[in-house]
């Protein structure tokens, strides 16, 4: 990843922190509310109102932080992730901290009976906190849930008593299980925003994911009072992030620019088609295409322009494969490729010469071509029935060296390898 991915891939991390802050904050606000509340309720003692003070201001420089944050994004100075990471780190931490001293506090100066409801909302604050944090730091979220579980798991397991001894054990069970979640949610998390070939439908549904995540999750956490069923919600969350994940895999072969198949979809779909002719004994057909003096194009117009000529290229072309089992990849560069599973040479040709008249008829002006001032593309064709004694290579070199030919013939025209 180059650094300038890197940098883009931190700001839209942060980007994703901020935007899920009022919702944390919110959440916080309102166990924080339940808890300290309740206690000061049952106790009177002085340590809860204090705590609830603390809690309030943490919340307050939170929400302060954000606010700050907001303003700087709609503002033109640059930002500086890696300061307001940090930032956010440290709040992040500090709350938890405040977590884990009401969790002690009271579970050493109240009876298990009384305490069980502080379980509940810590329990919850962990469970929140996947949402708000798996996917953007898995670091984040082990800090938070370490800080907040892990002493009052010790202290219910130094205790000896049975049933502190069991919720000790499943506080720690819930927090080992929920890492696998959490790292797994940040990889798939992390691959779609460095990923230039997956669009916002995608990041949609991983936040959709998220959403199903924490309820999933407010699910385990009342399996942790109840004490049953943990290892089976786990599994259903696992199966959710691996069918995410292979829906990732499956997009990674869609060219983020044209938006049809890429080459390496390409190289796969050849190797099967060429499977299932040798097979079947039928004839197996391939076009490669290459648009003349594309270089030329971007010194004169621009890559943008360049850019919406590839596109318009790729649909114009896809328009003409039409049969199913036809396919057209983008190749490389400024060249595509059109497999034809079953046709004959003669149609494949007549077929890539229609394909050459309609991005001829595009009308897109090319004042750096020596062929044409509009854009044209040259087609190399081959047609081949798979042998035992042959490969896919062969064929795709026997299109490519007629691709080469038309080229040398003058451009704007359909060689074929014959």
């Amino acid at each position: 990843m180059s650094r300038l991915d890197a940098r883009y891939l931190r700001r839209k991390l942060l980007e994703a922190q901020h935007e899920q802050t009022p919702v944390a904050l919110g959440g916080s606000a309102f166990v924080a509310l339940g808890a300290g509340g309740y206690y000061w309720w049952q106790t009177g003692q002085l340590f809860f109102p204090l705590w609830l003070l603390v809690a309030l201001a943490l919340l307050i420089a939170r929400l302060v932080l954000y606010v700050r944050l907001e303003q700087r994004r709609n503002s033109v100075e640059p930002l500086d992730e890696v300061y307001w990471q940090r930032l956010y780190f440290w709040s992040v931490v500090v709350a938890a901290l405040s977590w884990a001293a009401i969790g002690l506090y009271v579970e050493l100066s109240l009876p298990f009976t009384e305490a069980a409801f502080i379980y509940v909302c810590l329990a919850g604050m962990v469970a929140g906190s996947v949402a708000s944090t798996a996917s953007v730091s898995p670091l984040l979220y082990i800090c938070f849930s370490a800080i907040t579980l892990l002493p009052l798991s010790l202290v219910l397991l130094v205790s000896m008593v049975p049933q502190k001894v069991a919720m000790g054990l499943i506080c720690i069970a819930f927090f080992v299980f929920t890492q696998r979640s959490t790292f797994r949610i940040y990889g798939v998390f992390e691959g779609f925003m460095s990923s230039s070939l997956v669009n916002e439908q995608l990041l949609r549904e991983l936040r959709q994911e998220q959403r199903r995540v924490l309820k999933l999750n407010g699910q385990l956490r009342e399996d942790l009072v109840k004490r049953i069923n943990t290892e089976k919600q786990l599994r259903t969350e696992k199966q959710r992030a691996e069918a995410l994940a292979e829906k990732l895999y499956e997009l990674s072969s869609i060219d983020g620019l044209t938006e049809i198949p890429n080459r390496r979809y390409f190289d796969e779909l050849l190797a099967a088609e060429w499977s299932r002719a040798l097979r079947s004994g039928t004839v197996l057909s391939l076009i490669i295409c290459d648009i003349d003096y594309f270089k030329d194009f971007n010194d004169h117009y621009g890559h943008l322009v360049g850019d919406e000529c590839l596109k318009a290229v790729a649909r114009e072309l896809d328009l003409h494969a039409r049969r199913a089992g036809d396919s057209v990849a983008r190749f490389g560069g400024e060249e595509f490729a059109v497999l034809l599973p079953g046709t004959e040479l003669a149609d494949a040709l007549r077929l890539a010469d229609e394909m050459r008249e309609s991005v001829k008829g595009l009308g897109i002006s090319h004042r750096g071509s020596r062929v044409s001032d509009l854009v044209t593309i040259s087609m190399g064709v081959a047609c081949m029935v798979p042998t035992l004694d042959k490969r896919p290579q062969q064929l795709l070199k026997e299109a490519d060296e007629a691709l080469y030919r038309a080229k040398h013939q003058g451009r704007d025209r359909v060689v074929s390898a014959a």
